[in-house]
């Protein structure tokens, strides 16, 4: 069972401002401060986008979890669970918390680990993965399940209908992060889009499993067409570009799904919207390096790791690469000069989705690491190669991303790619799996509507 954090005093560093955070400890070395600003004025200005955990934890008396936050479903071994939400300002992260109404079931109906999927919005579908009952069973599916808490609405928890078992043993879906996506189309309805790149066909079909929550039943639309644009494939031939895999997938305004393959292949882009839909192939802009791993005198993270997409608005989409330069000014690759071994550059770059038209990327900004480092809010922080960036769903030019030390004590640092400038560093940590998203809780929420009413204790 994972050890749930205790809530920490807001942190700060070097005169950046402070957040509350939970779970994050004061930075080692750095006094800790009091919040710039009283709980309800800190509300109300409100934080548009949150960083979610991959792991949904066990909830405990010692964890804040706004109870206005709750939402109750039944699993389908009729359980009766319950989901919270506990909001943290970025650059610290949030968690959804769950517990049990009644008696807990057993390992024997499920393993006691909740995992995020995929966020839209307000929306987030997470997975109870199954127990012991499940091992021997290809057609035992885990329980999916999609909490919803926004502006709009009140919490809401729905369990997902399950794939229908001769669909699973035709075609052994493998429901994740890397290959399922969540879609908001508008106010009402959500889809769950999985994308299946079968291994034991040609590359220019894909198989898309859907389901509308408001239908209830999934819906096959296989062999769908994989289109290439000529000028964006080069010489090389088109079988040998299209992603064997994906490692996330990416929602965009109320109609479009990507799926991206980091390692260098590119993206997959489907309009949802579209009767008889497709899939458009799009390499990244970026060339794949190598070098990554650990070294002895540093670290370079993978490719899976140093980038991240995001949505840009309703028909656009942000793209961020943390790379390693070499201290020539050659191509993307590590260097083997001393002092450039930990050199990198941010570069983000922006796509404006279409299926009827060319489409090609522009690119927003680039930071060379000797500019971060020379900001005086990143004084007294390790020189090395950040990981896992984020993009804020909010704000696309603000991306934040992790630094360590040699002992592993891990910041989280937020950095705006426009005006080049450090927002806010506090100790804590991000994961590979982190999403962005916009949920709300009622407590945050009655804070922008009345200022007041937390400071007089309603």
């Amino acid at each position: 069972m994972n050890q749930l954090p205790r809530i920490g005093r807001p942190a700060c560093f070097n005169g950046l401002r402070c957040r509350p955070t939970i779970g994050i400890r004061s930075v080692h070395g750095v006094p800790s401060c009091k919040p710039s600003r009283s709980p309800a004025a800190a509300a109300a200005k409100g934080s548009r986008w949150v960083i979610l955990n991959e792991a949904v934890r066990r909830k405990k008396h010692s964890v804040v979890a706004d109870a206005k936050t709750m939402a109750e479903s039944r699993t389908s071994t009729g359980h009766h669970l319950r989901i919270y939400f506990g909001h943290a300002a970025p650059p610290a992260s949030s968690s959804l918390y769950y517990d049990w109404a009644g008696s807990a079931p057993s390992a024997q109906d499920y393993a006691g680990e909740l995992e995020t999927i995929a966020a839209h919005g307000d929306s987030v579908l997470f997975e109870i993965k199954q127990g012991l009952s499940a091992l021997f069973d290809i057609t035992s599916e885990s329980d999916y399940f999609v909490y919803s808490a926004g502006a709009a609405r009140p919490p809401a928890l729905s369990l997902i209908p399950a794939i229908p078992s001769e669909l699973i043993k035709r075609h052994m879906i493998n429901i994740n992060k890397c290959d399922t996506g969540l879609l908001r189309c508008g106010e009402d309805e959500l889809l769950v889009v999985h994308l299946d790149l079968m291994t034991d066909r040609p590359r220019e079909t894909a198989d898309l499993f859907v389901l509308r929550l408001s239908g209830r039943e999934w819906e096959l639309k296989p062999a769908v067409p994989i289109v290439v644009d000529e000028d964006s494939t080069g010489d090389e031939p088109v079988q040998n570009q299209v992603p064997r895999t994906t490692y996330v997938a990416v929602p965009v305004g109320d109609r479009f799904m990507c799926w991206a393959d980091y390692n260098g292949s590119g993206l997959l882009l489907c309009d949802m919207a579209e009767a008889s839909p497709k899939l458009r192939y799009m390499p990244l802009p970026v060339i794949p390096y190598g070098g990554y791993g650990y070294y002895d005198d540093g670290y370079v993270p993978e490719r899976e790791h140093s980038r991240n997409m995001c949505a840009a608005g309703a028909n656009s989409l942000r793209f961020v690469s943390i790379d390693p330069r070499c201290c020539c000014g050659h191509s993307p690759s590590r260097s083997s000069c001393p002092h450039g071994r930990a050199s990198f550059t941010v570069t983000t770059w922006t796509l404006t989705l279409r299926t009827d038209k060319a489409m090609k990327w522009i690119k927003e900004s680039t930071i060379d690491c000797e500019e971060i480092w020379a900001l005086p809010g990143y004084k007294g922080l390790l020189r090395m190669h950040p990981e896992f960036p984020i993009l804020s769903s909010a704000d696309p030019d603000v991306v934040c991303f992790m630094v360590h030390d040699e002992k592993r004590k891990t910041w989280v640092v937020e950095f705006d790619t426009r005006s080049k400038t450090l927002l806010s560093v506090i100790r804590g940590y991000v994961g590979p799996r982190s999403l962005p998203a916009n949920l709300r809780c009622y407590r945050q929420l009655d804070a922008i509507e009345n200022p007041t009413s937390l400071r007089k204790g309603n």
